[in-house]
């Protein structure tokens, strides 16, 4: 449709791309990968894409084979998890939870949030909280046993009632849409960091019993993973989807709460802050849950005993930027720089 205007009004297309030469973007596409042979070319435009540039995708395949040839050999050869296809109403009528992950289900997957942090239910229930703002109250969640979902569960039973399976407790294995979203993110981020902290051990850079390198780990990662999430988050709901006629994730989203603003559904009526009482979406599953107050709460973390005072942990955070460091040092020169100033306290 698109086309056919620019067509009719004799417009390019090709002005809207950025004026960039293949060495320029050899060099952002680089940086982009960073060291990730499973970032495919639509993922690397999708970040290109959220840090201002709008390349061709040829351009970007080309540069990809230029710059990690060995890379895109090994995605060539890789599998990926085929999940099953199920619809829902509209958006927001059901909401993918598992840990950190929020998605959206509306026939694609729009992911509302991604953080690493401590598995617990305040800290799941502070992130959901977020996403809510962000894009209203879902009309249901689908999440596992884990404790840690016990608060959202226990906040979407009240919210949206207890008999009409607002919270869908079951097996992680059956949620395919979080399981292919892990594989997702660990193309996308997690390898990176498994890899990297795999060889910290093994090179005995991290001790893992000792208080003060944990410390330390947590310091200065935390931040860059979740960074990267974010950045990963904005690739992911801005990349284009070749079965939706290229649109992507956020523009489906968009045009199905137009498109279903009149009707009279519980997550839409969110959307545009009109919390009525609506018909249930009838097209997701009821199955039996457990009694809101009595989930199991089997979430074991444990808790990091080493903590620094208010004045060293200021003098830290002057001398140690965790965003900071080397470009390909992947802050390990900053890891080390962290431990030896808590061994010396």
């Amino acid at each position: 449709m698109l086309v056919g205007l620019h067509r009719s009004f004799n417009l390019s297309l090709r002005g809207r791309f950025t004026n960039i030469s293949d060495a320029e973007l050899d060099e952002r596409v680089y940086q982009v990968v960073s060291n990730n042979d499973s970032l495919g070319p639509e993922a690397v435009r999708a970040r290109l894409f959220g840090e201002g540039l709008l390349v061709q995708r040829r351009r970007v395949r080309r540069s990809m084979l230029r710059t990690n040839p060995e890379g895109a050999a090994s995605r060539a050869m890789s599998s990926r998890l085929h999940r099953r296809t199920y619809r829902v109403a509209g958006p927001n009528s059901l909401w993918h939870l598992d840990d950190f992950f929020f998605i959206i289900h509306f026939t694609l997957k729009l992911v509302t949030f991604l953080e690493a942090s401590y598995n617990r239910s305040s800290t799941v229930m502070e992130k959901f909280v977020k996403a809510v703002d962000q894009y209203g109250v879902p009309s249901r969640v689908r999440c596992d046993q884990g404790g840690e979902n016990n608060t959202v569960c226990l906040f979407m039973e009240v919210f949206r009632g207890s008999a009409r399976g607002s919270a869908l407790r079951g097996r992680s294995t059956h949620n395919q849409r979080i399981e292919r979203l892990w594989g997702d993110v660990w193309r996308g981020v997690v390898n990176v960091y498994h890899s990297l902290f795999t060889l910290l051990e093994v090179d005995v850079v991290v001790d893992c019993n000792n208080e003060n390198h944990l410390w330390a780990l947590h310091y200065i990662y935390l931040p860059r993973i979740n960074r990267d999430l974010n950045l990963f988050v904005n690739q992911w709901n801005h990349h284009c989807l070749r079965t939706a006629r290229y649109m992507s994730p956020y523009q489906i989203f968009v045009r199905g709460c137009l498109r279903q603003q009149a009707q009279n559904l519980t997550g839409i009526q969110g959307v545009f802050g009109d919390e009525q009482p609506a018909q249930l979406e009838a097209e997701v599953p009821y199955s039996p849950q457990l009694p809101a107050f009595s989930w199991p709460d089997r979430v074991e973390v444990p808790l990091n005993e080493y903590a620094l005072d208010n004045d060293r942990l200021a003098e830290l955070q002057q001398r140690v930027d965790p965003l900071g460091g080397q470009r390909d040092g992947r802050g390990v020169d900053l890891l080390q720089e962290v431990i030896i100033f808590l061994d010396s306290l």
